[in-house]
């Protein structure tokens, strides 16, 4: 059985979770975010914010609700991790810190903050970032029956970072195709459904190939969102790998030689201009169709999965669509 999406309307004037710079941070994740402002700040606090508000929204109904507070928690804390790594990479362009904060999570060589040349406050921060998210990971009653998919579902979100970094050294190695097979999956979708499930006492097992298959739309929805809330701010910070610009670019609306003269000099002369032809050329528009296509085949999954309601996960990206819309910098 088929649910249909209603398909947003690209002005949206409300955020649905417009009260989330009200909340204050668990007791777990207040102390990582007071040492992130001391040792990092490249951010205030209203991405963590905003992701404590709307986890419910995309948590799995398996989860037993005992442990919603454990997994909201390393969940933010999933978030900030990715986050630290992902500005290191595209705000500061620094690859030899960059290197090292890939091998935190992994045995294979310890991370090393003394390395010269490395900036050590972002691995050591790291190290204890990474500590305590795997801590509440660990604490999950089924933690360990997942635990190499979650390495592994880590592991796909770094690289996403590292293919990042990697478009700023070589411009002309974005490309759409490309940009759907690595970029997605710094949505952190995938951890973020193994945190569910190893809090999952009811979930069965044989449904996992299934549960992956909704989460990757779900993964692709949620990306859709982001490259449309964020591009505008990007493309004036000198950064052109959102989706949004990558078709402009493949579709002709601007070229090569518009992208680098913003990142030449990204001022409102070189900038404006291609923003106002980005909006008028009905890219956006198109990656909300996108977004409806992928809810739409998510929901053939209906039926195949007894243990948890993708229903319900698939209608709490709605509300999170409408606020990434909404937090457009031209809504």
């Amino acid at each position: 059985m088929k649910i249909d999406a209603k398909r947003p309307p690209l002005e949206v004037e409300t955020d649905p979770f417009s009260d989330a710079q009200r909340r204050t941070l668990s007791e777990t994740v207040r102390p990582l975010a007071d040492a992130y402002d001391e040792l990092i700040a490249d951010r205030d606090r209203s991405t963590w914010r905003w992701l404590d508000r709307v986890e419910p929204e995309f948590r799995l109904s398996c989860v037993s609700d005992e442990y919603g507070q454990r997994v909201r928690d390393a969940k933010v804390l999933a978030t900030m991790f990715i986050t630290v790594i992902d500005d290191v990479a595209e705000c500061h362009g620094d690859r030899t810190t960059l290197e090292e904060l890939l091998l935190v999570p992994f045995d294979s060589r310890p991370a090393d903050p003394n390395r010269a040349g490395v900036s050590g406050e972002y691995v050591r921060f790291q190290q204890d970032l990474w500590d305590a998210l795997l801590e509440q990971y660990a604490a999950g009653p089924r933690a360990a029956e997942f635990a190499d998919l979650f390495r592994f579902d880590v592991r796909q979100a770094l690289q996403s970072v590292d293919y990042s970094a990697l478009l700023a050294q070589y411009p002309g190695l974005v490309g759409e195709r490309e940009l759907r097979t690595y970029d997605v999956y710094n949505m952190m979708l995938f951890p973020f459904a193994d945190i569910d499930l190893a809090n999952a006492l009811a979930f069965e097992s044989r449904e996992l190939s299934a549960v992956r298959d909704v989460v990757a739309h779900g993964q692709r929805m949620a990306r859709i969102g982001n490259w449309i809330a964020t591009w505008e701010r990007e493309l004036a910070e000198g950064d052109y790998s959102s989706g949004v610009v990558v078709r402009a670019l493949e579709s002709g609306v601007v070229s090569r030689a518009d992208l680098q003269a913003i990142r030449t000099a990204p001022t409102d002369t070189t900038v404006d201009p291609i923003v106002d032809r980005i909006r008028e050329s009905g890219i956006e528009a198109e990656f909300i169709d996108q977004w409806c296509r992928e809810y739409e085949s998510a929901t053939d999954h209906c039926g195949e999965i007894d243990s948890l309601d993708v229903r319900a996960y698939l209608e709490g990206f709605e509300p999170i669509f409408r606020s990434q819309l909404a937090r457009r910098p031209s809504a």
